[in-house]
């Protein structure tokens, strides 16, 4: 009995404080918000291959190092810079007869693929031109990027901001409340998605002045945030 007599007034001052509390906290709306900025490309990166094939191992070994050679030096006199170019995959395989039950040699293959950084995009189009014209017979691929996303980023971040603030506004007015400040921000922003092409150009397009439009890269930026609301008027 003692017990119960110390204990309820004790529940009792809980249960006031708590009451007290809770009504002391303020209404949260939580919103989410989106934004989205668009930036050229400044840079680019192009992959070209040089695929030799003959009887002999060591014929195709050497037409095909003979003519990457040569790729890398147009290049370098294209303005290129020794750093910007560099081996992404070397391969060397035997060929075999497809009508023959033993399989036999009927040559070799090697492929060199070669990976150009372009500093300067608008040169993106004669450095394929310069890379066929030299001994490549394949461009694989070529990708377009931003070198510095901050701006982009900053850009898409302050719409999705007020994107968010814009709906938070129109909730708040039409519950009958004002936004008093903020509880919790959080931020989901990725990386600029470089542009890729795939192509399989044959030596018959040396012929041709290549071009390329980069067009622009888009940065998307959500935000989530949470307004401390006042009460209902």
């Amino acid at each position: 009995m003692r017990f119960a007599k110390l204990f309820m007034p004790l529940l009792a001052v809980m249960l006031v404080c708590s009451s007290a509390a809770f009504a002391a906290e303020e209404p949260v709306l939580a919103v989410d918000g989106r934004g989205s900025a668009s930036i050229a490309p400044d840079q680019a990166v192009v992959t070209v291959g040089v695929v030799s094939r003959a009887r002999s191992a060591s014929q195709a070994q050497a037409e095909n190092a003979q003519k990457s050679i040569a790729i890398t030096q147009a290049l370098k006199q294209l303005g290129v810079a020794g750093s910007d170019i560099k081996s992404q995959n070397f391969s060397f395989q035997p060929d075999y007869r497809t009508d023959d039950r033993n399989h036999a040699i009927s040559g070799y293959t090697a492929s060199h693929y070669l990976q150009i950084n372009v500093r300067d995009i608008a040169k993106a189009g004669k450095i394929v031109d310069t890379a066929l014209q030299s001994g490549a017979n394949e461009v694989h691929s070529l990708r377009f990027s931003v070198s510095n996303q901050s701006s982009v980023r900053k850009e898409a971040l302050g719409k999705a901001i007020n994107d968010a603030r814009n709906k938070a506004d129109i909730i708040a007015q039409g519950l009958g409340c004002r936004i008093i400040g903020i509880k919790s921000v959080s931020e989901s922003t990725g990386s600029i998605e470089s542009r890729s092409y795939n192509m399989n150009m044959l030596a018959a397009a040396k012929a041709v002045d290549t071009s390329f439009e980069p067009g622009v890269l888009t940065l998307d930026a959500n935000v989530h945030i949470e307004y401390l609301l006042s009460r209902a008027m």
